[in-house]
């Protein structure tokens, strides 16, 4: 038997949901898993981590250039956690046959702090339950790294370890980002056997004395209250992005339930709560990729974008206007201050078929910051 024909089985045996993007040496691996193909890695990585919130274990599919474009939530993720396992199945063109670089794909495990597996051919067909038990144990991404030479080889075994769903974790919601990064450093201290390193205690909110949220006089707070109550009268969540939707984690709103890096809210979402709230500099940056493949897969989205022609996060520079970008969606697009706005949210969320976008234009304020409150 073929070393792919047994790690394919496992790979079917293992997960719930599978995701690609073709290319040597792994695009026979990917069909005969029947992975469903995506524009980018990002977006495979994404839609992964969404079916992670959903319960589901899923794999992503990618060679070894794909994971430069599957980087970002691929470390994100380790500072968020997940639910169900997740893993990238990496192909390394260790000969350069079908690549311009040979870039070695278990970088990306000290990049990222994820466990990174790299079994021999008779190791395969047990490689992938072991990755996303690693995957549950520690919640984040795992990698199996696999070459030609592995993919090709024949193997006399086929058989299959049993499967054992475990369960991650999404982190804590009363973190700071700071806490956030410490509860990671101190899972990666675990998984690395680092004994010598003592824990430390996450920062939170109320460790801090204060949480962050929206300026004083954003035009978006009605929106974000508005959201808040139909969220949870539908007993759901959104997936925010990084910006200042990213707020809508921090009190008094704490709606979203996950983040994974800029431009990846609609992607996740599509995957699990199909609620996506981000800002029109995140389209830019690289959601609009995911808008594109999930208008052309028919997937039920509703998308809100906060459009206010402003990086707020980062200083309040100008960003360019998305409208012309969106027009293939026909998206709604309305005013913060339009007193239609709850009645459209409460309809994109219980009425979510397609791809629905709502694009909400307000003014970013001159001159504030914002408002910090005392817990």
């Amino acid at each position: 038997m073929k070393a792919v024909d047994g790690f394919s089985s496992a790979v079917l045996h293992a997960a719930d949901a599978f995701y690609a993007v073709p290319g040597y040496p792994v695009t026979d691996l990917a069909e005969k898993c029947g992975a469903e193909y995506t524009i980018n890695e990002k977006i495979a990585l994404e839609y992964a981590l969404g079916s992670s919130l959903s319960g589901k274990r899923a794999v992503v599919i990618v060679k070894n250039a794909g994971m430069n474009t599957l980087s970002d939530p691929l470390v994100s993720a380790t500072y968020q956690g997940l639910k169900a396992g997740v893993v990238i199945i990496a192909g390394d063109d260790t000969e350069v046959r079908g690549s311009q670089t040979r870039q070695d794909s278990r970088k990306y495990g000290d990049v990222a702090s994820v466990p990174v597996l790299e079994p021999t051919a008779d190791e395969l067909c047990f490689s992938v339950e072991a990755a996303m038990r690693s995957s549950e144990t520690y919640s984040r991404v795992a990698i199996i790294r696999v070459t030609p030479a592995v993919l090709d080889a024949e193997i006399s075994d086929g058989s299959l370890p049993e499967r054992r769903n475990g369960s991650g974790i999404l982190f804590p919601d009363d973190l700071t980002m700071k806490g956030r990064c410490e509860y990671a450093e101190n899972i990666t201290a675990v998984m690395k056997n680092d004994m010598v390193r003592e824990k430390i205690v996450p920062e939170t909110f109320a460790s801090r004395g204060h949480y962050r949220t929206v300026c004083r006089t954003c035009p978006y707070k009605p929106l974000f209250s508005f959201l808040k109550n139909t969220l949870s009268l539908n007993s759901t969540a959104a997936i925010c992005d990084t910006g200042c939707s990213l707020l809508s984690k921090n009190p008094p709103f704490c709606f979203s339930l996950a983040n994974y890096g800029l431009g990846s809210s609609p992607a996740v979402a599509a995957k699990s709560t199909k609620v996506a709230l981000m800002g029109d500099y995140a389209v830019l940056h690289s959601g609009l990729n995911a808008l594109i493949d999930i208008y052309e897969k028919h997937c039920p989205l509703f998308c809100i974008i906060l459009k206010n022609r402003k990086l707020g996060m980062t200083g309040g520079q100008d960003c360019p206007n998305i409208l012309p970008y969106l027009v293939r969606f026909t998206p709604t697009v309305v005013s913060a201050a339009d007193p239609r706005l709850e009645v459209l949210i409460e309809k994109g969320v219980t009425e979510n078929t397609g791809l629905g976008i709502l694009v909400v234009e307000g003014e970013c304020p001159s001159g504030e910051n914002h408002e910090t409150i005392e817990c």
